[in-house]
């Protein structure tokens, strides 16, 4: 039986915030066309945006760390271009 490695942790950590970032997404749009109404965390878009920068900057460390070539720089540099505008726009309290 194989060890539970490193990039393996890495994995399963990417792969569980983008399952909750995904769940986010939908509480969120659930919350705002007013189909729920008893989460009001989820009016406002801004768990959204932070859930999307933790998980492509989680995304980015495991591109820049696994990835071979030009797909290691360009795949990373996405990732964390993305996490940053997210990020900018959930602390300017962007709506």
């Amino acid at each position: 039986m194989k060890k539970f490695g490193l990039k393996d942790w890495l994995t399963l950590i990417c792969t569980l915030s983008a399952i909750a970032t995904s769940a986010v997404v939908v509480l969120t749009f659930l919350t705002t066309y007013h189909f729920i109404n008893s989460m009001p965390s989820f009016n406002s878009y801004q768990p959204l945006q932070i859930g999307v920068s933790i998980t492509m900057a989680l995304w980015a460390i495991r591109f820049s760390l696994y990835r071979v070539g030009k797909e290691r720089y360009i795949y990373s540099s996405i990732c964390f271009l993305i996490a940053l505008v997210s990020m900018f726009f959930a602390v300017n309290m962007v709506m």
